[in-house]
């Protein structure tokens, strides 16, 4: 075990120091030669935009009541008719997007 003498711990520490001092100034000196530093915040028009579509939502109906009353009236009066092929085939076309998704998230 080697025991290091105490005189030359404290140069290389006075060196540490005396070189943090040095970078601090001239940090500081940079700081003074550029102007104060400032903090700024920029938000972009983004949250606007979806602000504003969330309030026109926000007005739209979540049904649309015109078109259920017109097939409430068209089930009663047994005038409604479901095309199976155009059902089938978007059931079809359900199956294999999920299938294209899967697996799921």
């Amino acid at each position: 075990m080697k025991v290091a003498d105490p005189s030359q711990n404290s140069n290389q520490i006075q060196c540490l120091n005396e070189a943090d001092s040095q970078n601090k100034s001239s940090v500081s000196h940079e700081i003074e030669k550029k102007g104060a530093l400032v903090d700024k915040l920029q938000i972009s028009a983004q949250p606007k935009e979806t602000k504003k579509i969330n309030d026109v939502l926000q007005t739209v109906p979540d049904v649309r009541a015109d078109r259920i009353a017109e097939l409430k009236k068209m089930v009663q009066e047994d005038r409604y008719q479901v095309d199976c092929e155009a059902l089938a085939d978007k059931m079809i076309d359900q199956m294999i997007i999920d299938l294209i998704k899967w697996p799921p998230l």
